[in-house]
């Protein structure tokens, strides 16, 4: 089965209503595409929550990303990767430990165009949305 990471900005576009990022988490809950985050993913997004005062909507949102998708613990084989991925490629720490957890995956899906450095890798393939 064809597998996806999800970084923080592609749960933003599904939030959104991005017709695109609409599309993939559809086919993921149908269970016919494996998806993977980090756990960061999911700091990211419950900050956010807290910024927009919007607090009381994270255990559904939590609920929908768990239960659909494999959360990634950062431990310290993803430490040490992503700290040779951020210094190889001066990709900020967090987004390069939010690749480091999911980067056997086939494609990437973000928002962040600091990823595209990581382009000329032949897998995952980065798709920006």
């Amino acid at each position: 089965m064809e597998s996806v990471g999800l970084d923080t900005g592609f749960f933003i576009k599904v939030f959104e209503g991005n017709e695109k990022a609409v599309q993939v988490w559809r086919i993921i809950v149908e269970g016919e595409l494996k998806a993977l985050t980090s756990s960061l993913v999911l700091f990211e997004l419950r900050r956010l929550f807290h910024k927009l005062g919007r607090i009381e909507e994270w255990d559904a949102i939590k609920e929908a990303i768990t239960l659909n998708c494999e959360v990634v613990p950062v431990n310290l084989d993803i430490a040490e990767s992503g700290a040779d991925i951020s210094h190889g490629t001066g990709l900020p720490a967090v987004d390069a430990l939010i690749y480091a957890s999911v980067m056997n995956v086939d494609e990437f899906y973000t928002t962040d165009r600091s990823f595209e450095i990581l382009k000329k890798k032949s897998k995952p393939h980065i798709m920006i949305l």
